[in-house]
């Protein structure tokens, strides 16, 4: 009762704050919160989705919920992520139903699109029984207790349900895993566990780290013989295609910190009819991207990125033959240079005037510290460091697998 109290409360509030309610080309989300945000503990509020338009999106009316601050390092810039769960679930703009979701800043990205182009592009690298989970994301702007705050890309949180896992069953004594990989220990060359955060069970309700355990002593330990054994090698513990292609999205993309760090690394529970489960991959975190390092540096185009794990399996001539060819797919539709440019181009279709909202509210970020990059120009130095990036990939992966 307390809850739809605040709702009520904070609709009221909303009506009476000052400063412009923007009417937007997107997708207006109204945060209403009456404590300060922090990182933690989250604190309550409500949320309300108004379409553009009167288009019908899903669930308008408002909802309660808690919120917190999104991010590590990112917390550190004027213009922050936010993190909420609704006491219910709810569907907005065609994403999956949930109680989850990550509002992304994107402060250092001035295109706002880096994470949202490199999700879609691991999406699309899809096949028949092989699906590539990614977060669906969709832009919109949002009023924070009345006052226009920027324009956001609302995103799926990585979790059991996006990743089709089974759910934490406390009879069973394999479960299905969700780790995070948090910071550059994340390299497959060390034992234990270090550099990883648990996600899945939830670690209150059972620590479980055995299987990663497992899967780094085999790729930090085992002789090559072992290692690539047809039976038993790392073709029986991980989904060699999924592996593949996280790769070459990393490469791509160049994400400097997407390698050993930032990723999400899963696998679900045994079963009757699947009783050896593979490790996949999934990316998270892809702001430093597409010509841009973390603090929003310019990164050149000719940038090799591995770690131990993707060295080992590149010293493998099978290997480095499957991994040739599907560069060589690849290239030919999900990367080709045509089809980037033309979803950066819709990408900033989508965005329209809200691209120009958002400059005025926060500044641009070009280099260590906040520039004047505009949005304008960002995008015109992704297109072309896409060129070029694939241009020199072509020639680095044939040298590095063979023609």
């Amino acid at each position: 009762m307390k809850r739809f109290g605040f709702i009520f409360l904070s609709l009221a509030l909303e009506i009476l704050a000052a400063g412009p309610v923007v009417e937007s080309n997107l997708p207006v989300i109204h945060l209403q919160v009456a404590k300060q945000i922090g990182s933690e503990p989250k604190v309550p509020c409500s949320v309300r989705m108004v379409p553009p338009n009167g288009l019908e999106l899903g669930n308008t009316g408002a909802l309660a919920g808690l919120i917190r601050y999104h991010g590590a390092s990112s917390q550190g810039y004027d213009k922050k992520s936010f993190a909420f769960t609704l006491d219910s679930p709810t569907r907005w703009m065609g994403l999956n139903e949930r109680r989850q979701w990550v509002l992304n800043a994107a402060f250092v990205d001035c295109s706002m699109m880096r994470h949202k182009l490199s999700y879609d592009l691991f999406q699309s690298m899809s096949a028949d029984g092989a699906k590539r989970f990614a977060s669906s994301s969709r832009f919109v702007e949002v009023n924070l207790n009345g006052r226009y705050h920027g324009a956001y890309l609302l995103m799926e949180r990585v979790d059991r349900a996006l990743l089709g896992l089974l759910r934490y069953d406390s009879n069973a004594p394999n479960q299905a895993v969700i780790y995070k990989a948090v910071d550059h220990s994340g390299n497959f060359s060390d034992l234990g566990h270090g550099g990883y955060e648990q996600r899945e069970p939830e670690p209150e309700v059972r620590q479980y780290w055995g299987p990663l355990d497992d899967l780094n002593l085999f790729t930090s330990r085992a002789p090559d013989s072992k290692f690539f054994d047809p039976e038993s090698g790392v073709a029986s513990r991980f989904d060699i295609d999924n592996v593949i292609d996280f790769h070459l999205l990393v490469l791509f993309t160049s994400n400097m910190d997407g390698i050993d760090k930032n990723f999400i690394l899963a696998r679900d529970a045994p079963t009757a009819a699947v009783p050896k489960p593979k490790f996949f991959f999934a990316p998270w975190d892809y702001d430093a991207t597409f010509g841009r390092n973390w603090e929003g540096s310019r990164v050149g185009p000719t940038e090799w990125i591995s770690s131990h794990l993707f060295d080992r399996l590149l010293s493998n001539a099978s290997y480095r033959q499957r991994y040739r060819e599907r560069w060589r797919q690849l290239r030919e539709r999900q990367f080709s240079v045509e089809r980037v440019t033309r979803m950066i181009d819709d990408n900033s279709g989508t965005l329209g005037d809200a691209a120009k909202r958002n400059e005025r509210r926060w500044k641009g970020v070009d280099g260590p510290g906040p520039g004047q990059l505009s949005f304008t120009e960002d995008v015109k130095q992704m297109k072309e460091w896409v060129a070029a990036r694939t241009t020199w990939l072509d020639e680095e992966i044939a040298r590095r697998t063979g023609r």
